[in-house]
C-alpha cells in the first residue's frame, strides 16, 4: 500500500472526497518543483493557505506523497517554540503512522544534533526508511542538524518543510544576515538535491522579498480550505452583524497598567462564552472542548492579572448559583443567551440551561499561555471548558480547540501579517458559528475587514498573473498588494525597497485643452449617462449623480478619456487598475457631474501645474436655512464611510479666458487604501 492511499483512507473518515482530491492535487503540483533525476534543484515553493484552514493536513499529505516519490529525508521546521514543535510533530507522526510496527516505512527523530543521532539517521536512510526529522526553528539547532546531515549521501532527494515560513525564517539583518536565516542557508547547502516548501497563510513578506533572496518563492501553490471552514470573509463580511462586538476605546488595554477589574466588555464576552458553552453542552454533548481566547497584551504580568480576575468572576457566579438552587441566571449571561438564540443558536429549557451553566462554571479551566507560565501546554482532555489568556504565544501556529469567543482588546498592529495571525477567529468551525462572538475595537475590526479584501485580492491577482505567464517576481513589481491605509505588509526589517501608490483622491490638474478632445470627452460623459442623470442633494448642492454596479463601462470610459500627455500625479493606467481591484469588494461606483448650477465652474490655471485647485472646498459656515456643503472631497460622507469609489467629472473654464472654452477634468476617489509594489530591479 502506498503512503498516499493509506493516509487517504484515514482522511476519508472526516474529510469529503472533493477536498481530499484537492489536497492530493496540491501536493502533486508542489512536488513537480522538486529535483529531477541526476540534478540538484534547490527550488523554493510557497504553499499559501488561509489562517487555521487545515495546513497541518496539507503538510502531512505532502510528506506522504513525497515518500511515494522517493524522498527519503523530510526535514520539518515546525515551530520556533518547543510547544509548537511538540504539537506539530505529534500530529505529523500520528497521521503518518510513524509508530506502525507492521510497515517499517518511517523513522522519526527530533533535533538530531549529536554524533550518535546523526549516525542513527544515516543508518535508517541506508535501510531505505523515510526519515522524518523535526527541527526547532532555532539557529543553533538548525546548524547542528545541518552538520549531522553531512553523513547523508548527496544523491538522495530531500524535502524541507518550513511551517510559518514568513516569521522567524526571514532575514532581518541589514549588514549581517540574521542567525536563523543564515542557519537555513547552511541547512539547504547540506542537502544538494532538495525542495524547500514554505507554508504560511500570511505570505506578504516572502512574496515581496528581493529577487535574489534565497527564500523568495519560485512558485506558489494555492491551498483550498475544506468544507465548513470559516475565515475572515465569513466573520467580518458575511456575518459581522451577528458575531462582531465592539470593545470601547476605554476598554483597550494600556501597555503597562494591569486592570483593577474586568472591563464591562470583557464581562460581556465571558458571559457570552458561558451562555454559548451551556447551550452547546445541552444541544451537542460531543462538542467539547469549548474554548475562549483572551488576547490583551504582550506583557506577562498583565496577562496574569486578567487570568486572576477571570477566575474570580467565574468563582463568584459559581458560588451564587450553588448557594441557592433556585437562584436566577445572572443577568448578563441571560442577556447573552438571548442574543445567541436570536443569532441562530438552539435554545433549551431554562432548567436544563441552568444545570448546564452550573456544570460549565464548575468545569471552567483557565490557562495562562506565555513565556513565564508554569504550564504552557494546554491539556484539552482534562476539562470540557477552557479559557486561554495570553499574547504573542497565542499568535502563530497555536491551535485553539473548539474556539467560540475571542476577546481582543490589544491595540491593532499596523502590520497586516501580525494582525491577521493574531486574530485566531479565522478558522472557527462552521457548525459553531451561531455560538461565536468576536470582541474587538472598531479600529481592529475595520482593519481585519479590510485585510479580508487584501487577502482575496492577493490570491486572485497572483493566480491570474501566474496563469498568464508571469512570475512571483513580476507580480511583486507590476501588481503588488492592495493594503488598508496606514498598514504595512510586514516588518520593515524584512522587506525593503517598496513603492507605494496611495489611493484616496486624485485630480487631473492638467486635462487636455484641445477643443476636439473636450467634445469627445463630453460625448463619453453623455454616453455613460451622467449628463442626463438625476440630480441628488449633496449638502446644499444638487449635482447630477449616477451609480454603476458594473465596472466594465466605467473602465471603458476611463480608458477612452482623452487627456494631455502629462498631468502632475495623474497615472491613468494605475488608477484604472486600482479601481478594478477596489470594485471587487465595493461593488458600486458613483459618478458625479461637478458644475455650478447648469454652468461650468471658474478655476484658476497655472501654465506650470494646471488647475491651482480643481476641488471646491467646504462651506465655512452653514446657510441661514442650515444647508451646508462639505466640499467636493467629502461628498457621500467619505470621511465617515471611506470604502467607496467616486468619479467626478468637473466642468470648468479657466479664469480670464475671453473665449470661455469649457474644459472637462476628472477626479477619482479610489478608497482609503494603497497599492504597495516591489521597486523595479535595476
Amino acid at each position: 500500500m502506498t503512503e498516499v492511499s493509506r493516509l487517504d483512507a484515514i482522511l476519508a473518515g472526516h474529510i469529503d472526497a472533493d477536498t481530499r482530491t484537492s489536497i492530493w492535487e496540491s501536493a502533486g503540483r508542489i512536488l513537480e518543483n522538486g529535483p529531477s533525476e541526476g540534478s540538484a534543484s534547490g527550488q523554493t515553493a510557497l504553499a499559501l493557505g488561509y489562517v487555521q484552514s487545515g495546513k497541518t493536513t496539507s503538510i502531512t499529505a505532502l510528506a506522504a506523497a513525497a515518500a511515494d516519490e522517493g524522498y527519503q529525508l523530510i526535514i520539518a521546521l515546525l515551530g520556533s517554540t518547543n510547544l509548537l514543535l511538540d504539537q506539530n510533530r505529534s500530529r505529523l507522526e500520528t497521521s503518518l503512522g510513524v509508530a506502525r510496527p507492521s510497515e517499517w516505512v518511517w523513522y522519526s527523530t527530533t533535533n538530531p544534533t549529536t554524533e550518535t543521532a546523526g549516525k542513527n539517521l544515516a543508518d535508517y536512510v541506508d535501510r531505505g526508511r523515510v526519515c522524518l526529522v523535526s527541527v526547532l526553528k532555532h539557529a543553533g539547532r538548525i546548524k547542528a542538524v545541518a552538520k549531522q546531515l553531512e553523513k547523508i549521501p548527496d544523491d538522495i532527494k530531500v524535502l524541507i518543510i518550513d511551517d510559518e515560513a514568513d516569521q522567524a525564517s526571514l532575514n532581518t539583518g541589514r549588514e549581517v544576515e540574521s542567525r536563523t536565516y543564515a542557519a537555513i542557508k547552511v541547512l539547504r547547502d547540506a542537502v544538494p538535491r532538495h525542495l524547500y516548501v514554505q507554508y504560511t497563510a500570511t505570505p506578504y513578506a516572502p512574496l515581496m522579498l528581493e529577487a535574489t533572496d534565497s527564500l523568495k518563492p519560485d512558485s506558489v501553490e494555492f491551498l483550498q480550505p475544506g468544507k465548513g471552514y470559516t475565515g475572515g470573509k465569513e466573520f467580518f463580511l458575511d456575518n459581522s452583524f451577528r458575531v462582531v462586538r465592539n470593545v470601547p476605546m476605554l476598554d483597550e488595554q494600556a501597555s503597562k497598567s494591569p486592570p483593577l477589574e474586568l472591563q464591562t466588555s470583557l464581562t460581556q464576552a465571558l458571559s457570552s462564552f458561558l451562555a454559548g458553552a451551556s447551550l452547546l453542552l445541552a444541544n451537542e454533548p460531543a462538542s467539547p472542548p469549548i474554548s475562549m481566547l483572551i488576547h490583551s497584551t504582550a506583557r506577562n504580568d498583565v496577562q496574569a492579572r486578567y487570568e486572576f480576575l477571570i477566575r474570580q468572576q467565574v468563582k463568584k457566579w459559581r458560588a451564587e448559583l450553588l448557594a441557592d438552587p433556585h437562584q436566577s441566571i445572572p443577568g448578563l449571561i441571560a442577556e447573552e443567551r438571548a442574543r445567541l438564540v436570536r443569532n441562530g443558536a438552539s435554545d433549551v429549557d431554562d432548567a436544563v440551561f441552568q444545570a448546564k451553566l452550573q456544570f460549565a462554571l464548575a468545569e471552567t479551566t483557565t490557562w495562562l499561555v506565555n513565556s513565564t507560565a508554569d504550564i504552557n501546554k494546554v491539556e484539552w482532555h482534562v476539562a470540557p471548558i477552557h479559557i486561554l489568556v495570553g499574547g504573542n504565544k497565542l499568535d502563530r501556529g497555536f491551535t485553539v480547540e473548539g474556539l467560540t469567543v475571542t476577546y481582543m482588546n490589544r491595540p491593532a498592529s499596523p502590520q497586516v501579517d501580525t494582525l491577521e495571525q493574531r486574530a485566531r477567529a479565522f478558522g472557527y468551525r462552521a457548525d459553531l458559528l451561531p455560538y461565536c462572538q468576536f470582541f474587538a475595537s472598531k479600529k481592529t475590526t475595520r482593519s481585519l475587514t479590510e485585510i479580508v479584501h487584501t487577502e482575496e485580492d492577493l490570491r486572485a491577482r497572483l493566480q491570474d498573473h501566474v496563469a498568464e505567464g508571469g512570475s512571483v517576481k513580476t507580480w511583486a513589481e507590476e501588481i503588488g498588494l492592495l493594503l488598508p491605509e496606514g498598514m504595512a505588509p510586514t516588518r520593515t526589517s524584512v522587506v525593503r525597497a517598496l513603492s507605494t501608490l496611495a489611493l484616496g483622491w486624485h485630480a487631473q490638474r492638467k486635462p487636455s485643452l484641445n477643443s476636439v478632445d473636450n467634445q469627445f470627452n463630453r460625448r463619453l460623459t453623455r454616453e455613460i449617462g451622467l449628463l442626463d442623470a438625476p440630480r441628488q442633494l449633496h449638502g446644499r448642492l444638487h449635482l447630477k449623480t449616477l451609480q454603476m454596479t458594473d465596472a466594465t463601462p466605467v473602465v471603458n470610459f476611463l480608458t477612452a478619456w482623452r487627456r494631455s500627455e502629462y498631468s502632475p500625479g495623474w497615472l491613468q493606467d494605475e488608477f484604472t487598475d486600482a479601481l478594478v481591484r477596489a470594485f471587487a469588494h465595493v461593488g458600486v461606483i458613483t459618478l458625479i457631474l461637478m458644475e455650478d448650477g447648469d454652468r461650468p465652474r471658474v478655476r484658476k490655471w497655472s501654465e506650470e501645474s494646471g488647475f491651482v485647485n480643481l476641488f471646491q472646498g467646504r462651506d465655512l459656515k452653514p446657510q441661514p436655512n442650515g444647508d451646508y456643503y462639505p466640499g467636493d472631497r467629502d461628498v457621500l460622507d467619505l470621511q465617515d464611510d471611506p470604502d467607496q469609489i467616486v468619479i467626478q467629472v468637473h466642468r470648468t473654464v479657466v479664469r480670464g479666458d475671453p473665449l470661455g472654452n469649457e474644459i472637462l477634468a476628472l477626479a477619482l476617489y479610489l478608497g482609503n487604501g494603497r497599492v504597495v509594489r516591489k521597486e523595479l530591479s535595476v
